[in-house]
């Protein structure tokens, strides 16, 4: 008699990481959660992983195969047939694909019994008069196989329902960070006010993310111009590459605070950089989550964040940070002063920053929530 094939769970993700992040965090720990079920995780990178990457990912008991969409969809659906029949798959959990491409179709012709989708996609849906109607029976058309769609926000699900996603489907679940690797560590600091030569008078500002548009950094610099009109001792450590680098050292030129800045570029490992801030900035509109937030929070540092998209959700008012008026430098600059000027305010947000995100933003909580997804929509 022949013996069954373990069931198995396909993570199709549309991405191939260069370094370690969180979101690797949390797929390590799923799979290490999975195979202690007897379920077989296989993920499925757009293109090969970084050695070390795959042995610590087999290491947990993954299976890790390519399957580049990028290459065309007849090219992905013969990978996805070959996973497919090569094991016994209970379930596709999409990730980081548009919630219009193709996946959950090839998902279902592919005989893959539960497909879950999960959208960490920013962006709001702005569109009106024909074609909003016209986007809407898009969605419901592309979004049909799916049997459960995990939101990373109240934010975004409500995106979700506006652009016509089956408001039914859909589950709230948060990110999470590693709060062993994310931790306060007061020696970090020292170490980069010696490597800018920064003095103790002055707070230490930062920003990580991929400088684009909808990141909004150019209203972060604005608001330093203002801070330091206002004789507020700070230096800003912005860490990311991207379109908008140049611009933005320009504008601290104009601004007069090109010695207050301190541009990163690419930064591989954001982990010191946010031990050693007083304050965390981020302007974005349309945030889906903004998991920097909470790797920042969990590091002991306050945030500064728009009052928009789903920074309210994960930081909130008075206690772990404050929000500022989206896309205004000046509404930004009054709370980076009232925060710069105190340190007891700082210490504070700081303290309450850690323990919000243990309480409701660790990896522990973010993978517990996936299973029970899983087990909601699979029997396993």
């Amino acid at each position: 008699m022949a013996t069954p094939k373990k069931k198995s769970i396909a993570l199709l993700l549309d991405s191939a990481p260069g370094t370690w992040t969180s979101q690797e965090d949390r797929h390590f720990l799923l799979c290490r959660e999975l195979t202690a079920r007897g379920v077989l995780p296989i993920l499925a990178y757009a293109r090969k992983l970084r050695p070390e990457f795959e042995a610590k990912f087999r290491a947990a008991g993954a299976e890790v195969v390519e399957a580049n969409y990028g290459k065309g969809i007849l090219d992905y659906n013969r990978t996805l047939k070959t996973i497919v029949s090569d094991h016994q798959i209970s379930a596709a959990h999409i990730v980081f694909f548009d919630y219009f491409s193709a996946i959950p179709w090839l998902s279902r012709l592919n005989r893959v019994p539960h497909i879950i989708y999960e959208m960490q996609n920013s962006g709001a849906f702005t569109a009106a008069t024909w074609k909003r109607a016209a986007l809407r029976l898009r969605t419901r058309v592309m979004t049909k196989p799916m049997t459960q769609v995990i939101a990373i926000s109240q934010f975004v699900r409500q995106q979700l329902v506006e652009a016509g996603v089956d408001q039914h489907k859909i589950s709230v679940r948060y990110l999470g960070v590693d709060t062993n690797r994310f931790t306060p560590d007061p020696a970090a600091r020292q170490e980069w006010a010696v490597r800018f030569n920064i003095n103790p008078q002055e707070v230490i500002l930062s920003t990580v993310s991929y400088l684009r548009p909808f990141k909004n950094p150019h209203i972060i610099v604005e608001a330093c111009g203002i801070l330091n009109q206002r004789d507020v001792p700070f230096r800003l450590i912005v860490a990311g590459g991207g379109e908008l680098l140049t611009g933005l050292k320009e504008q601290s030129v104009s601004l007069g605070i090109s010695d207050r800045a301190h541009w990163l570029g690419d930064w591989p490992d954001p982990t010191s950089l946010l031990q050693a801030s007083d304050i965390f900035v981020l302007a974005s509109v349309g945030e889906a989550f903004g998991l920097v937030l909470a790797e920042a929070m969990a590091c002991g540092v306050p945030v500064v964040g728009s009052n928009a998209g789903s920074i309210p959700e994960v930081v909130d008012e008075g206690g772990s940070g404050m929000l500022a008026r989206p896309l205004d430098p000046v509404s930004f600059a009054d709370k980076l002063e009232q925060m710069a000027r105190d340190s007891d305010l700082r210490k504070r947000m700081g303290t309450e920053a850690v323990a919000r995100v243990r309480g409701n933003f660790s990896v522990e909580r973010a993978v517990a929530e996936t299973l029970r997804i899983y087990e909601g929509a699979i029997n396993f």
